[in-house]
């Protein structure tokens, strides 16, 4: 701590003193820490180094200016006798290095996931003993030496600064320090307004304190709606309607696509034959875009390439939000999420509405959901308990002891339980739910599986990228295992296997965003989707339908022939009335809403306005924002928007009304 070195001074002006100089070195930390952001200046560009650090560290000299100047006031409020200013002087130090520490942490977390620490974050992290593999995987020598490091500088700066003798012309270097500050605060505002703010990573400007202080007073004071003051038409309500509100006959294998597709089948044989088996299996933190299913340059999935001959593969699929939980309810329960940045399944476990699973329980189906996972994430236990499954199986069921990462032991352990499942289910049908585990961060591999070379793509990442690549391939190598087994069982005809992802995966391309959740880019929403079903597909079909999660148990009804359940709200991918529509959205310290419709994606920043608008056709990884060239466009589909925020505060008020202790 300071020590004010003439125990004769005045207590207070030796506080102020401590204060002014604690004050400038903390700016000067923050400055050195946002610049780690950059890295060192390249040659011949460090003016423009120099515009970009004042941009991206004005908010926080402002913050610390604030700090300051509140303890100037609670020193000429308070500050008499000799231990009070010494306490103020004190106490100012100790925040200080602790927003050394903090400052570090963000600049940490903003590379791995393109934005600060944040209340909705925290609540996202949830179980810290499940994450820590995932945490573990970034404290490298580097961070821990500046966790530890620069506090201690700080600290050790302070202490030389407090102690150094004060030369008696002094107010002049006082003045010359504010000076400075002045001149460095308007500075960076000019150059973020005039230039940074058009930046992928703007949002490292902001201060990681304000930023965190915002979004906990939001999530603590608001009440938890979004909404959006856009006039919409009452019809646009309809996509958010179940079918029966919307006048739509509860089944139609109307479709031409199926009915060219099933031109071919003997009709009478598949009426017949017995109820059909349905296997759901969803791929964890897997986007279509590293898939072979979905991106020819990639091999990463070749079992599902293969399989694809007898299968529809949906070319535009999409999550609603980068997150399983909320994932996992629009899949099951054909409802959207809440839109806000909770685990569905945590904040609402007796969530009202009929579940696949309870769907099939009642028509006599046993039901089962496996994932080599641990099922005392966000509820999940409770949770599908509750929703219709017999048999919730997680990691402690398998037969598997190690565990490759925090997250779970290997999906090959998963695969092991479904093949013995299946194989002895006898007669009676099943629905079974199948979530893998090991595609999600940090993608570790199992023990002696070959690397392999499967980068296609250069990426800022490149690293957990191939890892991640060679994963996604071990899992479909493993996912073979369940085709074969159903073949073997002879029940190829009696079986439909739906491959799906719960959200995507970034690696800093072609978006400046890591991990999941963060954006709604392609590679953060767009998911695989495959129906696997021999008894109706006997050439491969490519259906280019726009849909997502809400769609997913509705379609699964309709190729099975049962009627939907009439509060689903999505409808079949193979309905010809289907809106060519799909919504979605991020809920973090920044909130983005989205549309796609037909080629059309749309983006909305509901707390800055921004708008981006991408053509998906001649632009599939939107990197031209076209918004300005098609307001008309833009207000059609933000009117969308707007009425999806008023059906889903509609929906949860009906929840909430329900069930009040949840609110």
């Amino acid at each position: 701590m300071p020590h004010i070195s003439d125990h004769r001074a005045d207590p207070r002006l030796s506080a102020q003193r401590c204060l002014f100089r604690a004050a400038i070195a903390l700016i000067v930390s923050l400055v050195v820490i946002k610049a780690y952001h950059f890295g060192l200046p390249r040659a011949g560009g460090v003016s423009r180094y120099l515009l970009s650090v004042t941009a991206i560290t004005y908010a926080d000299v402002v913050f610390v200016t604030a700090c300051w100047a509140i303890s100037r006031v609670v020193l000429a409020m308070i500050g008499r006798g000799t231990v009070v200013p010494r306490l103020i002087s004190y106490g100012f130090v100790a925040f200080a290095a602790f927003s050394c520490v903090y400052a570090v942490v963000n600049v940490v977390l903003f590379g791995i996931l393109g934005g600060f620490l944040t209340y909705p974050l925290l609540a996202i992290v949830g179980d810290v003993r499940m994450v820590r593999s995932s945490i573990g995987a970034h404290l490298t020598p580097a961070t821990v030496g500046g966790l530890v490091g620069i506090p201690c500088a700080y600290l050790a700066a302070v202490v030389a600064l407090t102690r150094a003798k004060t030369p008696g012309g002094a107010r002049w270097l006082r003045t010359a320090a504010v000076a400075a500050l002045l001149i460095w605060t308007a500075t960076g505002h000019y150059a973020y307004v005039t230039d940074f703010d058009r930046r992928a990573d703007r949002r490292v400007a902001e201060s990681p304190y304000w930023a965190m202080t915002a979004s906990t007073w939001q999530a603590v004071t608001g009440r938890g709606f979004v909404r959006m003051a856009e006039a919409f038409a009452p019809d646009d309500l309809s996509d958010f309607d179940p079918p029966a509100a919307r006048g739509a006959t509860a089944t139609s294998l109307s479709s031409r696509m199926i009915r060219r597709a099933t031109a071919a089948l003997d009709v009478r044989a598949t009426a017949a034959r017995r109820p059909p088996n349905v296997i759901l299996l969803v791929l964890e933190s897997v986007a279509a875009r590293w898939t072979g299913l979905h991106n020819p340059i990639y091999e990463t999935t070749p079992t599902l390439k293969t399989e694809a001959a007898r299968s529809t593969v949906v070319d535009n699929f999409y999550a609603h939000i980068g997150r399983s939980s909320n994932s996992m309810v629009a899949m099951l329960l054909s409802t959207y999420p809440k839109l806000d940045f909770r685990e569905l399944t945590e904040q609402y476990p007796d969530l009202p509405g009929t579940s696949l699973a309870s769907m099939f329980r009642s028509r006599g189906y046993q039901t089962v959901f496996v994932t080599p996972s641990d099922m005392q994430w966000a509820g999940w236990r409770g949770f599908l308990g509750g929703h219709g499954f017999e048999n919730v199986w997680d990691y402690r069921d398998l037969a598997c002891e190690n565990l490759v990462s925090s997250w779970g032991v290997e999906d090959r352990c998963m695969i092991d339980k479904m093949v013995d499942f299946i194989g002895a289910a006898g007669t009676k049908p099943f629905f079974m739910t199948a979530w893998t585990t090991q595609t999600h961060h940090p993608y570790e591999p199992s023990p002696g599986a070959p690397e392999l070379d499967l980068l296609r793509e250069q990426s800022p990442d490149d690293w957990d990228l191939a890892k991640y690549l060679n994963v996604i391939h071990e899992t479909d190598r493993n996912l073979a295992r369940v085709f074969e087994t159903v073949r073997k069982a002879g029940l190829e005809q009696d079986t439909l296997i739906v491959i799906t992802g719960d959200h995507g995966q970034a690696f800093g391309y072609p978006h400046e965003t890591y991990t999941q959740g963060r954006t709604v880019y392609e590679e953060d929403v767009h998911v695989p989707l495959m129906f696997w079903y021999p008894r109706m597909y006997r050439t491969p079909v490519r259906a280019k339908t726009v849909g997502s999660h809400v769609d997913l148990a509705p379609t699964i009804a309709e190729l099975i022939g049962v009627p939907a359940a009439p509060d689903w709200t999505g409808r079949s991918l193979f309905d010809d009335r289907h809106p060519h529509r799909a919504y979605f959205y991020v809920a973090e310290d920044h909130f983005r809403l989205a549309v796609r419709e037909a080629n059309w994606k749309y983006i909305y920043g509901v707390r800055d306005g921004r708008d981006e608008l991408y053509d998906l056709d001649a632009d599939p990884l939107e990197q031209h924002n076209v918004a300005a060239e098609h307001p008309d466009r833009c207000d059609r589909l933000r009117q969308r928007l707007a009425a999806w925020t008023e059906a889903n505060r509609r929906q949860y008020e009906r929840v909430d009304s329900l069930t009040p202790e949840r609110e």
